[in-house]
């Protein structure tokens, strides 16, 4: 019956607040845009959109608190004004806690015409905040004052969930655990030709996987078992200190000392509607608000009109305090075409994102109706040493001399990729852009590096003490050299070998035993590529202490500058500190950076007017973060 009720409230509650609002037009006859999209799950929620696509459409109906620019720098351009964060110090001269200050702007209101007001950000911070709360977001894990005693219900939480964690980080499952994980594991990665035996205590991926995955599993059960009890017996604590309405206007969140990185968690929440998503919302509760994950509203540049046949179709925000959009109806199309290309030709979309490359350019300026947009992808190639593995620094650094960059770079990629020379994105705001050559190809300078490090040519063999330089290299190309390194360490491997070195080059046509090889530092070199963020963390990576450190790096100068990048907010000073830590890693020869690629968006020229495309496209800044702009033929 309750579920009964709930659907019911859903239809009545999204037909009153999304098609007859005062000041919305009718736009169901208006020629659409039409966007093709993977299969959606269905929650289209300012709160639990997780897959990508449920995301997008969650993007237009929705607004963020605060706005961010072309390099992901916050701005004025969201509901609120955005302020330099205030840093607290303390007796000791270390920031004690930063305060985010955020002031709504005037005038604004949800698309079902009633106003954005401090309750409904509020309500939106302590949903996500709520013991309960089971979507994408991660809001308690910046360290806000108070937020984690709200999420336990516990004042004195500190001591029982660290037992908890204690607990699952030793805990040793029966053999139906173990063998029940094992073969869900099997199932879910069938299609890399995994066995039950490999996940079983004897196996490859015990460790990481089945047990590691048991006891994650352990932990979550546990801490929600802990928090379902303190809740049972009433509701112990109503508010978090860290977040406070100042006024009707103005919130203020708190965090324990610095932390860069948090804007991006505080001020990118979507504010919801209090009055739609929150009525009786009950610390604890949850159920009303995912009801409505098929039934969004919010102050987006789009309203949500239904999702049916495989369609999700919306129509434009007449409220939208931007201004109303120009193109008046959107259709996102499920669809399962691998042919992005064609589709847009063809004019079954308008707008599609197909893989760059030199052959897709040439089909592009073929066609007399694809513009298409290059972006920098959100991401760098590399090589890797291990440090562990090639002990000598000067033998790393001649490695490194013999790296041919440039042109395999450029035959693979054309001009859809250029060389860089830190290991950081490009796009970054970090990037030192006066960076300059490190490691040129040069195999004089590698072999004067190779005899500094005590080697000499005996009878055509590079050895040491009697013995050859040997190095493994291991590449993920397909087991046939598809790969923008590739060319790299073929050429490595030939100008090695003409010098005396032995070097076994290993194209790995199995990525998972790439990564397994890796993983168990088979390999002395391997070619890989990192994902970026928009405010980069060097930590995991570089740090001594890192998790994901495979270059085996222990320099104490450079935790303490990872540390105290990681320890103020003024970017230009963390600019100046990512600078010289990314020289540090260089002289330590373990990551030699390839190449930044770019990804592209196409549109079909005969539906889209090309001139309202917005210009200066960036990885944190895509067509659709403008669509209001954006206008058809």
């Amino acid at each position: 019956m309750k579920k009964i009720l709930l659907t019911i409230l859903v239809i009545l509650v999204s037909l009153s607040s999304n098609l007859w609002a005062k000041g919305q037009k009718d736009y169901s006859n208006e020629p659409a845009l039409v966007l093709g999209s993977d299969a959606f799950n269905e929650k289209f929620s300012p709160f639990y959109a997780e897959s990508g696509y449920d995301m997008e459409i969650n993007k237009l109906i929705q607004a963020d608190l605060i706005g961010f620019d072309r390099n992901a720098q916050p701005d004025n351009t969201g509901l609120a004004y955005y302020q330099d964060p205030k840093e607290i110090i303390g007796a000791d001269g270390k920031v004690e806690k930063t305060i985010y200050t955020f002031k709504l702007k005037d005038g604004i209101t949800f698309s079902d015409g009633t106003p954005v007001t401090i309750d409904d950000v509020m309500f939106s911070y302590m949903v996500l905040a709520d013991p309960n709360y089971t979507g994408p977001s991660t809001l308690y894990s910046v360290n806000i004052i108070g937020i984690n005693e709200y999420r336990f219900d516990d004042m004195d939480y500190t001591d029982t969930v660290a037992g908890i964690k204690s607990a699952a980080d030793n805990y040793e499952p029966t053999e139906k655990e173990v063998a029940d994980m094992a073969a869900e594991l099997t199932e879910l990665y069938a299609a890399y030709g995994v066995k039950v035996e490999d996940f079983l205590p004897e196996g490859p991926y015990y460790e990481d996987d089945t047990l590691s995955e048991i006891r994650s599993r352990k932990y979550k059960a546990d801490e929600a078992a802990y928090i379902t009890g303190n809740l049972s017996d009433g509701i112990d604590v109503l508010s978090i200190p860290g977040i406070v309405a100042k006024d009707d206007k103005t919130i203020e969140i708190t965090i324990v000392g610095v932390d860069p990185a948090a804007i991006y968690k505080i001020g990118a929440i979507n504010v919801a509607s209090k009055a739609y998503y929150g009525n009786g919302f009950v610390k604890g509760s949850l159920e009303g608000i995912e009801a409505l994950n098929g039934a969004p509203m919010g102050a987006g540049e789009y309203r949500y009109v239904s999702f049916e046949n495989n369609v999700v179709s919306l129509v434009a925000n007449d409220l939208y305090y931007k201004g109303v959009p120009k193109i008046k109806k959107i259709k996102y199309q499920v669809t399962s075409t691998s042919n992005k290309l064609e589709a847009v030709k063809l004019g079954d979309f308008d707008i599609s994102d197909p893989t760059a490359s030199p052959e897709m350019i040439k089909s592009i300026e073929e066609s007399d109706n694809i513009h298409y947009e290059l972006i920098d992808n959100l991401g760098y190639g590399y090589i890797g040493i291990n440090a562990t593995n090639v002990s000598d620094k000067n033998v790393r650094k001649g490695l490194m001399h013999l790296m041919d960059r440039k042109p395999a770079i450029q035959a693979y990629y054309g001009n859809l990729a250029s060389v860089i020379e830190r290991p950081m994105s490009r796009v970054s705001w970090a990037y030192p852009k006066d960076s300059t050559e490190f490691y040129g190809y040069n195999t004089e300078k590698a072999l004067e590096y190779f005899k500094e490090a005590g080697y000499s040519v005996v009878d055509g063999i590079l050895q040491k003490d009697g013995v050859q330089l040997s190095v493994e290299i291991g590449i993920p190309a397909d087991g046939s050299g598809s790969h923008p390194a590739y060319a790299i360490v073929l050429g490595l491997k030939n100008a090695g070998e003409a010098m005396g070195m032995a070097v076994n080059l290993t194209d790995y046509a199995d990525g998972n035993k790439f990564w397994d090889d890796l993983d168990a530092e088979k390999l002395d070199i391997w070619c890989a590529a990192w994902g970026a963020t928009p405010d980069p963390d060097m930590y995991q990576i570089y740090h001594s202490k890192g998790p994901s450190n495979k270059y085996k790096i222990n320099d104490p100068e450079l935790d303490k500058l990872i540390i105290a990048s990681k320890a103020t907010a003024n970017i230009e000073e963390r600019k100046k500190m990512y600078s010289k830590a990314l020289d540090i890693i260089m002289d330590w020869a373990v990551e030699m950076p390839t190449y930044q690629r770019k990804n592209m968006y196409i549109f079909n020229t005969d539906n889209v007017n090309v001139d309202s495309i917005p210009k200066d496209l960036t990885p944190f800044f895509g067509y659709i973060d403008e669509i209001e702009v954006m206008e058809l033929k």
